[in-house]
């Protein structure tokens, strides 16, 4: 056996609907952490983070926080809760924020990076660059190809379009 020295990793493919899907959720939890904190500032006075949305027991924190900041119109030391019914605030809806933000994971921004496959052996390489060269013919020979072992074909159907697209799983494989 050899040992393959490892170079420059080429890009073998990128989920890019899988990495557009991800950067939309990303941006619905940063819209929907804009709007809460947004209005329970307006509504409450009470300064929240994104983390503060999200974190373990976020309600009761921020109900203790809703508390303090308020503690001098409390002069008749009620539980914020009740403080807030004086009030005349919207607690329904402060609820429904924090139900919300409890089964919303946090989200990172997606990295285009975790979307790609890599080819990083010399033996990987040759792999990629005879599935490419296959691509590169297909439209020459005005045909199509059907393997009797697809999972061990240089190239693929993509799943979305249908076009040819090389084989990660068979590029990748050691032999």
């Amino acid at each position: 056996m050899t040992k393959e020295t490892k170079t420059r990793p080429e890009i073998i493919t990128t989920n890019q609907r899988l990495f557009e899907s991800d950067k939309t959720k990303h941006q619905n939890f940063l819209q929907f952490c804009f709007d809460s904190i947004t209005f329970i500032a307006s509504e409450t006075k009470v300064e929240l983070s994104n983390n503060d949305l999200v974190r373990d027991n976020a309600f009761n924190l921020y109900m203790k926080k809703f508390a303090e900041l308020h503690k001098d119109n409390n002069n008749l030391n009620l539980r914020a809760v009740k403080l807030f019914d004086l009030m005349e605030l919207d607690l329904a809806k402060v609820i429904s924020i924090f139900d919300k933000a409890k089964v919303m994971p946090h989200q990172v921004e997606p990295d285009i990076k975790d979307y790609q496959i890599f080819a990083v052996t010399e033996t990987q390489k040759a792999r990629l660059k005879t599935a490419r060269q296959l691509l590169e013919l297909l439209p020459k020979i005005n045909s199509g190809i059907n393997f009797t072992q697809p999972i061990n074909a240089p190239i693929k159907g993509c799943p979305y379009t249908g076009k040819p697209i090389e084989n990660s799983y068979w590029i990748l494989q050691a032999r």
